[in-house]
């Protein structure tokens, strides 16, 4: 404690005034009996403190805004490009997924037929539904598939 107010009363001071909310001035007052600091040095050191976070803060921000512009420069035209090819593969299962569904409604017109295919797509629905919420997406895609579907025969 003795350091910091040698080094605080080293440095060359000015004297501010300020005007605050009581509610504020009392808690200065009850910071200074707990810590046995005088009300300059509490002021001083919250000063400091946000100064600290505010300099921090505008570094974080350029910081952002340089590491942005070089992905942008970076990837730029192949990240525009990937997002193009996922578009046009999401546009490909749509309308393969589409297709399938079209010809199994022409497949399923019994009415146990259509019951059946209609519980399966909420099923489907809902796995992945949990399978893109939960964010593990390459195991949660073999946990969707059933236990009692057998590939061998399929056909």
């Amino acid at each position: 404690m003795e350091k910091q107010s040698k080094i605080i009363k080293q440095v060359k001071s000015e004297k501010v005034y300020a005007v605050v909310p009581k509610t504020l001035k009392e808690k200065v007052v009850r910071y200074k009996a707990k810590e046995n600091m005088s009300e300059s040095e509490i002021i001083n050191v919250a000063l400091n403190e946000f100064f600290k976070v505010k300099m921090l803060k505008e570094d974080v921000d350029t910081i952002i805004e340089t590491m942005a512009k070089a992905i942008e420069k970076q990837l730029g035209k192949r990240f525009e490009r990937m997002l193009m090819l996922l578009a046009k593969s999401s546009k490909s299962s749509y309308a393969s997924l589409f297709l399938q569904a079209y010809f199994l409604s022409k497949i399923c017109e019994s009415d146990d037929s259509k019951e059946f295919l209609k519980e399966k797509i909420d099923l489907a629905n809902k796995l992945a539904y949990g399978a893109v919420k939960n964010k593990f997406l390459d195991v949660d895609i073999t946990q969707m598939i059933p236990d009692d579907l057998d590939f061998d025969n399929i056909i």
